[in-house]
């Protein structure tokens, strides 16, 4: 009844009358301002509690209560005032600690707030929510090795507290302790199969320790959550193109497009798929259609272009260039697609200078020097080529495919550097094709 407001005001009406006729009924006076705060009137619910300590200036419990309103009508000094007070005549106060943390909460003092969740934490040892609130707000104001300990100690008395164990995970995750990480949530599964966002941390570690395989497994049990599902399958389908499953990375990404068509990084996803499955015919469409959607994004007219050389279609690939080069002349991409174009064209003395040109520009474009490689590859210029891959990983372009293919050339030439490369490789996809290439060749080093 009393969450109606006609009620709720109703009552206020015959609890004042009360009072005007029974001034000295103490309980009444208390019915009366919690009904006042109740309806966030804190001025009239402060002056009543002040007619109620002025009978009883000893009630430490009502302190309290009278400076809770005080916080919600920001009278700041005079709320600290009588929580010192409240603390003075019941030192061990659980409650009056934590209104001082709400308080120093909102001066802005964190050490004070910090040290009342301390002090509340340690005077009700039994009530472990104070102490997970105390470590959640360590955890946001990023002491994590402070909010660690307290999950333990939560821990230590609860074994199966999840929202414990769940923190301490996204701790470990920010540290980039990916081991730890990964004990906390399993814990969590282990214990509640069902808890979907402990599948999708533990797959999200899987993720960037390039445990794809594993990975897969709990990001498809985590889309099973409904507000989990599409970035679920997202982060899935990125798993399949990783270990150049591009099949199963399509039909994963082609149910997101299904789902939302517009938006933008499932398209451009996809298309990126059916050029991993050489499926240059889709790409092509999946571009073009990005094209008309964002027809600002020089990034897609570019993939198109690419995608059109692919499928030798030379002249709309130029005519796709040409829109480019009219809005952005200097475009270096543009510049790095029409060489690829001069490439496939058998054109390799112009896409080479095109590629160097591009390089002159900006050396660190790993992109241009793996293209360059490319070309060396065909012409028969292995210690080009060889160079050019080098660089290519020196500047970010760090594939197994690009990884093993240095590693066979430099194993060729006897550079020592090959072993490197076949150990890289096992780091980046251990449960790829390229890993058991890899491996073959570190069990049988050159002579």
């Amino acid at each position: 009844m009393l969450n109606s407001p006609q009620v709720l005001t109703g009552l206020l009406g015959q609890l004042k009358q009360q009072t005007v006729q029974t001034p000295a009924d103490l309980k009444l006076l208390l019915r009366l301002a919690r009904l006042y705060a109740k309806n966030n009137n804190y001025n009239e619910a402060e002056k009543v509690f002040r007619k109620y300590l002025k009978n009883v200036p000893n009630d430490a419990e009502i302190m309290v209560e009278y400076s809770v309103c005080l916080i919600k009508d920001s009278k700041y000094e005079d709320a600290e005032i009588e929580l010192e007070q409240a603390l003075a005549i019941k030192p061990g106060m659980v409650q009056a600690f934590l209104t001082s943390a709400s308080l120093y909460e909102k001066l802005g003092n964190r050490n004070k707030q910090i040290s009342f969740m301390m002090l509340a934490a340690n005077a009700a040892p039994d009530n472990y929510d104070i102490r997970l609130t105390l470590a959640e707000q360590l955890r946001l104001y990023g002491d994590f090795n402070g909010a660690l300990s307290q999950y333990d100690m939560i821990i230590e008395n609860n074994p199966n507290q999840e929202t414990a164990w769940f923190s301490k995970g996204l701790i470990y995750m920010k540290q980039e302790k990916l081991n730890e990480a990964n004990k906390c949530f399993l814990r969590i599964i282990n214990n509640n199969p069902s808890a979907f966002d402990a599948h999708f941390n533990l797959a999200s570690c899987f993720f960037r320790q390039h445990k794809y395989a594993a990975a897969i497994n709990h990001f498809r049990l985590s889309a099973r959550n409904a507000e989990l599902a599409n970035r679920s399958l997202y982060l899935m389908a990125q798993c399949y193109s990783k270990r150049n499953d591009y099949d199963q990375a399509i039909v994963a990404m082609e149910k997101l497009v299904a789902i939302d068509d517009k938006n933008l990084s499932y398209r451009k996803a996809l298309g990126e798929f059916y050029e991993g499955a050489q499926e240059y015919d889709m790409a092509e469409e999946v571009y073009h259609d990005l094209t008309i959607i964002a027809p600002t994004r020089s990034e897609f007219w570019l993939k198109l272009a690419f995608s059109q050389i692919k499928n030798n279609n030379f002249e709309k690939a130029e005519k796709t260039l040409n829109k480019v080069f009219r809005v952005q002349p200097g475009h270096i991409e543009a510049h790095r697609v029409l060489a690829e174009l001069y490439s496939a064209k058998h054109l390799y003395k112009e896409a080479i200078e095109e590629f160097q040109r591009i390089l002159m520009l900006n050396e660190k474009n790993g992109e241009a020097y793996y293209s360059l490689a490319k070309i060396y590859h065909e012409i028969n210029r292995e210690a080009d080529e060889m160079d050019a891959l080098n660089k290519a990983v020196c500047n970010g372009k760090e594939t197994a495919e690009i990884l093993l293919r240095l590693g066979e050339l430099e194993r060729k030439y006897n550079v020592p550097t090959s072993l490197e490369r076949f150990r890289r490789i096992k780091d980046l996809l251990p449960e790829s094709d390229f890993a058991k290439e890899a491996d073959y060749y570190l069990r049988h080093p050159a002579a």
